[in-house]
């Protein structure tokens, strides 16, 4: 047990370093395309060498299924951080964390029943804890609030504005901590670009005029890394609030 713990933190450690590999390389395609998948890097005996698993959702798995640039750049990114040639590289499609626990939960969830207002648009949602998240980013920042015990609800719409000017607005985190709510903001992914942070600031200020005092912004790549960090700072800064 000890052993297999031991390979998943250093499995994670390559991943993440590959990551900030391509970052640096500004190669941001190929960055936000590992970040989503998950990596198993193994010894083959039958090849003699490395093999490289990525395993991630459906888009990365399309991508990486075939030779193209950002296949390319990641292989070669998984090469010179692991300072090993990698023989065989292969992607595979991810399996849930949780599955539904009937057939007819199944059926709800072909059927778009059972969410019906939580990351409804996301293209390509992640699926952890039968709660929907766009980025692996988003998942570590919902486990590390797992892990510190408070109540959260992630990525579901809110209706607010003035009665003249009603809208539907979302926050990635909306977290209660001793009674006082929060939003946390995982910036950076692809639904997150600097074109939008006008339209960020607007949606902040509708949910500052609503109460909503605490809402903090942090990078994806420092959720990736250090989700209990942020998790941490931010409630910190929720505790000391009005």
């Amino acid at each position: 047990m000890e052993e297999e713990e031991e390979s998943a933190y250093f499995d994670d450690r390559l991943l993440t370093s590959a990551v900030l590999f391509l970052l640096e390389g500004g190669e941001k395609d190929a960055a936000r395309m590992l970040a989503r998948c998950s990596l198993r890097l193994l010894y083959d005996g039958w090849i003699g060498g490395f093999r490289a698993e990525l395993t991630g959702p459906r888009a990365a798995y399309d991508i990486l299924a075939d030779d193209n640039p950002t296949r390319r750049a990641i292989f070669n990114a998984l090469e010179a951080v692991s300072r090993t040639p990698i023989h065989v590289f292969s992607a595979h499609a991810q399996l849930v964390e949780e599955a539904p626990a009937s057939r007819a939960e199944l059926l709800e969830l072909v059927d778009g029943r059972d969410v019906d207002n939580q990351a409804v648009e996301a293209v390509q949602a992640i699926i952890s804890n039968n709660m929907r998240y766009r980025s692996q980013s988003e998942v570590r920042i919902a486990q590390a609030l797992d892990r510190a015990g408070v109540l959260f609800l992630p990525n579901c719409k809110a209706r607010l504005g003035s009665m003249e000017d009603r809208r539907n607005r979302e926050a990635d985190f909306l977290v209660c901590y001793d009674g006082k709510w929060g939003i946390l903001e995982v910036d950076g992914e692809p639904f997150h670009p600097a074109s939008r942070t006008a339209e960020d600031h607007e949606r902040d200020r509708l949910f500052h005029a609503h109460g909503i005092l605490v809402i903090q912004h942090f990078d994806a790549t420092q959720c990736f890394q250090d989700p209990d960090g942020v998790v941490k700072r931010f409630l910190d800064i929720l505790k000391k609030s009005p």
